[in-house]
């Protein structure tokens, strides 16, 4: 998968698409696809 990101003011990029986990089920495929998020780049901030 292509992924766009952009870039911030302070230089930063960021995939220009989020990621919900919002009541997925715990299981092997949900902790694939958030490990797979990582290692493009998602992270949380509050």
């Amino acid at each position: 998968m292509n992924q766009t990101y952009i870039t911030l003011n302070n230089g930063a990029k960021i995939p220009q698409f989020g990621m919900g986990v919002y009541m997925v089920p715990e299981g092997e495929e949900t902790k694939r696809a958030v490990l797979n998020a990582l290692k493009m780049g998602y992270r949380h901030n509050r």
